[in-house]
This record gives C-alpha cells, sequence and structure tokens, in this order.
C-alpha cells in the first residue's frame, strides 16, 4: 500500500475505531461522522486488498489480519510523530502530535494550574496537534507505556521502569461518610477505629493498598477508579471512603459528606510528571512549561 497523507489518517481513523471498541466510540474521539469513518476504514480496506473487522448486529471485532495492520499502523504512526518533531526541530519550530493524560478532578485545583501550562505552551506558536485525555493513574502509566500517551499528570503507585517520574505536588485525603451513613450524626469521641473497621469502605483500586495503610481490618466492598464515582458511593451513605480534602468540601458544606478527621487516618497522595524516558523535544518544551506552573 502506497502511503500517503489520506492513508495516514484512514489508518489513523483504524486505530481509534480499534481502541475505542467501534465506530460509535471513534466518533466522539476523531469528531466526525460515522459514515467518514466508515469510509476511511473501507478505502482502507479496498488499498490492503482484506476486511480488517466486521461490524453489525453482533458487534465490532477485528479480523486476524486487521489485528496484524494495528500494530504495523502503530508503529507507523509512531515514527509519523518523531519524524514530524524532528524535522520541526530542524527549523526551529515545534511540531507534531502531543497527548497528555491527566487524572480527574483536578482542572479546579489551584495547586495544579494544568490550564495555566497548556496556555503557556500553546501561546508559543508551535504547529501542534494537542489531545488531553482523562483516565485513571494505572490507565495512563499503560498509555504511557505502549507510546498512547507522550506525558501524564497524577499518582503512579506501580512505577515503570522506563519511565521517568518527577514529583511535583501532594494531595491531601480525608476519610468520609456520607449523610445516611451510621456514623453521619454520632458525636466524634464516641467513634473509634474499630468502630470504622466495622464498615463497608469504597477504595480506588489502584490505591487500595495505600489508603487502607491506617485501617488494617477494614472490608473494601466497593471501587471506583474515578473521584466522582468514589464521591457518589460515599454520599449513597453505605460506604466510608477517602477523598481529596479540597474536592470533598463542596459536598461537605452542604451537608451531603462529614469529614472524620479527629483519627490520625489521613494520608497524602505524591503527584508526579510522567514521560517516557527518552522524550522527544516537543515533549520535553511541554514538560518545562509543566514544570514551570507546577514546580
Amino acid at each position: 500500500m502506497q502511503v500517503n497523507d489520506y492513508s495516514i489518517r484512514s489508518l489513523r481513523t483504524f486505530c481509534a475505531v480499534v481502541e475505542h471498541g467501534g465506530f460509535s466510540g471513534a466518533q466522539e474521539i476523531l469528531g466526525v461522522s460515522q459514515s467518514v469513518i466508515s469510509t476511511h476504514i473501507k478505502d482502507l480496506e479496498i488499498k490492503l486488498g482484506f476486511t480488517l473487522c466486521l461490524r453489525g448486529r453482533s458487534g465490532f471485532a477485528m479480523t486476524d489480519k486487521g489485528k496484524a495492520v494495528y500494530h504495523e499502523a502503530k508503529d507507523l504512526l509512531k515514527s509519523v510523530e518523531i519524524s514530524e518533531a524532528n524535522l520541526g526541530a530542524l527549523r526551529h519550530a515545534l511540531r507534531g502530535q502531543l497527548r497528555v493524560g491527566i487524572v480527574d478532578s483536578v482542572a479546579d485545583d489551584p495547586d495544579l494550574p494544568v490550564a495555566r501550562a497548556i496556555g503557556r505552551f500553546c501561546r508559543k506558536g508551535h504547529d501542534v496537534r494537542l489531545t488531553l485525555e482523562v483516565g485513571a493513574p494505572d490507565v495512563l502509566g499503560k498509555a504511557l507505556q505502549i507510546g498512547d500517551v507522550h506525558v501524564a499528570l497524577g499518582p503512579f503507585p506501580v512505577r515503570q521502569s522506563n519511565i521517568s517520574y518527577t514529583p511535583v505536588y501532594v494531595e491531601k485525603h480525608g476519610l468520609y461518610c456520607g449523610r445516611d451513613h451510621p456514623l453521619f450524626a454520632r458525636p466524634a469521641d464516641t467513634i473509634t477505629l474499630d468502630d470504622i473497621a466495622a464498615y463497608s469502605m469504597t477504595v480506588r483500586p489502584y490505591m487500595q493498598q495505600a489508603k487502607l495503610a491506617n485501617l488494617p481490618q477494614a472490608k473494601a466492598t466497593a471501587f471506583a477508579s474515578h473521584m466522582e464515582a468514589q464521591a457518589l458511593l460515599i454520599s449513597s451513605g453505605c460506604f466510608l471512603g477517602f477523598l481529596p480534602i479540597r474536592f470533598a468540601a463542596r459536598w461537605v458544606e452542604l451537608g451531603n459528606l462529614r469529614h472524620i478527621d479527629w483519627l490520625n487516618i489521613n494520608w497524602r497522595s505524591q503527584f508526579f510528571i510522567a514521560v517516557q524516558s527518552a522524550p522527544s523535544k516537543l515533549v520535553r518544551e511541554f514538560v518545562s512549561d509543566l514544570k514551570a506552573e507546577l514546580l
């Protein structure tokens, strides 16, 4: 197959379809209609001479050849991105694709001015396609390893040998219960660690060990990967759980949550800027702007 701008676009479309489980998921990410996506896939299949994926009432599925094309496409697209960045550097301009990953609930955190860092970078006039992804730390960590994300910001309890981590911020977490929980109206001096251990907990799986370090007898029976989901589970009155103190403040002010802050079971979550060990000049420039705002 001859590689040109259109075939590169078609390969990017195909990868998006694979990674988001079908045409509907890719439509939201790519910002184009399903008919446009379908045209790209059909044209790609005609050029290659075989079927890449099956779509219909039974759902989306790749053929064996489609799986092989996906892996080849990922390698090709990564090479294109590196070449774009290197050619831009030769003319003293940054050019290419930059994919940034962040954890949820940081948009309104004044101690993590990510928006200012993005603004600082974009106002330099680089010819860069910027994508911002929100995900759990374990998901962002995997995306970093395979090159689907170039820079990630968040807590990373599991470290990878080929990733560089720069500590930038410590987030304070506290233990909370909802308005309908049995502990909500109990006087503080009557609540003990044994009382807390008797109730079910909701935790984020990637932080379970750290969260329950001070509560070895606690029972984790509900799980949430995002902060909003964690807050909803706690608000149900069925679970105790940890939340960032800043993030939970609005629910406390409304009387929907109570901060159990007198038993010294708060904990701190270290945030990092994470990048692959040999980042491109484009990535290094963005990381520099991140550090300028965060450190």
